[in-house]
């Protein structure tokens, strides 16, 4: 019995241990086809890692392939943007420098109204090129503010006469209006605010072709020393699809991108507009209905200046208080305008939107103590109906709002007390009135002022110095010898390029050589090395130069120059520069020779 129960036992342990190896067998199992399923997951991840490394090495390949030809893409933009520039700046100093000149030179008032005309649509038309080519510093982020105290009447102005021939050409009224609590002085970006408007009105002339041009400018808020204002450029021109609207601020794009499009632009006058304003605090939008109009608003942000800067537009309305003016213009917005300004001056104005209307008003209240109107009416033009004023009236003094270049006061002469271009400055206009009210007063003409001079032959008596232009373009040579003359500067010689400068150096000493930098056969750069490497007396070396680009002036005076001045090149700063370095000539003579006095 006993065996037959360890027999027992034995098979039931010989059951369990082989049911033990089976499990064991099937756990090895389990365990082997894990470790050969790790082993295979293994090989396809380094498989993977090993496709990957390979496609990282293929992208950052193509990613270098592509920054270099992004590099190159910029470079070539740079190249072209420099070459433009200078290539545009050369005829512009001549134009602009001539054109100074002239405003040096005995004129007539109408003859410093044109010249002052050219002058301010030059200085424009640089700022506008500038900012094209700050274009690129903007998309990198690298533009700064220029931040300085100015008249924004004045800015203003400045701005609504370079478009005020066209306005007249195109029969368009082109009138403004400030907010009579915007302080006359501000300190914010004018050169910056000033393109802006440029770009605005512009667009606005161009896309209107009857009608009106309003710019407002209205004052947001006043918080401590800061401001904020707005301003908007109202047309009545074709307006815009509202489809349309989206593209307006994006780069190189118009409104109408077609072969057959009427009208030109490089698609970059808003977008500049738009990240200007944004620099300078503010925002810009646009509301526009087309065939009736657009409207653009933006805001800047700014300060009220603590400077005591002369104000232009104050008038002097002592005496004249409560004198009645008949106002006649077309125009509503000019007649609001008008009455506005006028009730400002505590004078009390009375409007007429027609010559009919005005003949009206005169027959039955005569007691008016000044007229002012239109020249361009529908029914009755400015003439026809000071004319008939005047047959009742011969006394009641005239003033004539017309077009740049309308000849009414030569025509007329004893018509009209006073004949102002539109759009009509503030300033002129109280001077208008304040001598026409006052016909005693003796009127001194514009002609009789003397400019300022800026040029003068005691300057040379002051500081004496040999002076050499190097120059290849003749009209710019023509210009800096004329500038020189007028500085009684006699016997400035020319050098055609560098190699003629540098020639001409080796045989006999200047104090001052004026630079240009490009020239054929051999540039200012390498002219002024090999100046520097010469030995002896050291020249003062002023580049003047139309290579006006980001980094030109560090590589001028790295070449060893001492000065860099711009073209178009403005007299008074040539003048300043000169006088900078006259000076410390002048300094440098007395301390090795201190008793030879100048001159």
């Amino acid at each position: 019995m006993y065996h037959s129960l360890l027999e027992k036992q034995i098979k039931k342990l010989l059951t369990e241990q082989q049911l033990q190896d089976e499990s064991l067998r099937q756990l090895l199992s389990v365990i082997s086809n894990t470790y050969q399923a790790f082993e295979r997951d293994k090989k396809l991840s380094e498989h993977a890692f090993n496709v990957s490394e390979k496609e990282y090495r293929e992208l950052s390949e193509a990613l270098l392939h592509a920054k270099e030809e992004a590099d190159r893409a910029n470079k070539a933009k740079t190249v072209f943007l420099a070459t433009m520039s200078h290539e545009i700046r050369t005829p512009m100093n001549g134009m602009l420098g001539m054109a100074s000149l002239l405003a040096g030179t005995p004129l007539t008032a109408e003859q410093r109204e044109y010249t002052d005309t050219i002058i301010t649509s030059g200085d424009a038309l640089l700022t506008v090129i500038n900012d094209i080519l700050d274009f690129s510093k903007i998309e990198s982020g690298n533009l700064e503010l220029d931040y300085q105290t100015f008249d924004l009447r004045q800015c203003i102005e400045e701005v609504m006469d370079v478009f005020s021939m066209k306005a007249a050409q195109k029969g368009l009224d082109l009138v403004y209006q400030i907010d009579y609590q915007v302080s006359a002085q501000i300190i914010s970006d004018r050169h910056r605010l000033r393109q802006v408007l440029l770009n605005l009105i512009g667009n606005a002339m161009k896309f209107t072709h009857k009608g009106e041009i309003f710019v407002r400018i209205d004052l947001i808020s006043t918080v401590g020393g800061e401001i904020e204002l707005a301003f908007s450029v109202k047309d009545t021109g074709i307006g815009i699809p509202q489809d349309k609207v989206s593209k307006l601020f994006k780069p190189f794009s118009q409104v109408d991108s077609s072969n057959t499009r009427q009208y030109g632009g490089t698609g970059l006058g808003l977008v500049i507009s738009q990240r200007l304003v944004v620099l300078m605090g503010g925002s810009i939008e646009v509301e526009s209905q087309a065939g009736v109009g657009t409207t653009f608003s933006f805001t800047i942000k700014g300060k009220i200046s603590q400077e005591s800067v002369r104000q232009y537009v104050h008038c002097n309305t002592v005496g004249n208080e409560g004198k009645t003016v008949l106002v006649i213009d077309d125009n509503a917005t000019n007649l609001t305008i008008l009455k506005t300004q006028l009730e400002q001056w505590k004078l009390a104005p009375t409007l007429a939107i027609s010559a009919r209307q005005a003949l009206e008003i005169l027959s039955n209240h005569d007691e008016f103590d000044l007229v002012i109107t239109d020249m361009q009416m529908p029914d009755m033009d400015g003439t026809q109906l000071s004319q008939r004023i005047k047959a009742r009236h011969s006394r009641l003094p005239i003033i004539l709002l017309s077009s740049i270049g309308d000849e009414s006061k030569k025509k007329y002469p004893d018509l009209f007390s006073e004949v102002l271009n539109k759009p009509v400055k503030q300033q002129q206009l109280c001077r208008a009135i304040q001598s026409s009210l006052r016909p005693g007063v003796v009127k001194v003409p514009m002609a009789a002022t003397k400019p300022a001079q800026v040029l003068s032959e005691e300057f040379a008596r002051k500081y004496p110095l040999r002076i050499l232009i190097a120059e290849d373009n003749v009209v710019n040579q023509k210009l800096a010898l004329r500038v020189l003359d007028k500085l009684g500067y006699h016997n400035v010689e020319v050098a055609q390029n560098g190699l003629e400068t540098v020639q001409k150096f080796s045989s006999e000493f200047y104090d001052v050589i004026l630079m240009d930098v490009q020239m054929p056969e051999m540039d200012g750069l390498e002219a002024t090395r090999r100046i520097r490497a010469m030995t002896g007396r050291r020249p003062v070396i002023i580049a003047m130069t139309a290579n006006a680009m980001q980094g030109d002036r560090e590589i001028c005076l790295h070449a060893g120059m001492d000065d860099y001045v711009t073209k178009p090149v403005k007299l008074e700063i040539v003048v300043n520069v000169i006088e900078k370095w006259a000076l410390k000539i002048q300094a440098k003579r007395e301390e090795l020779h201190p008793n030879i006095k100048p001159g």
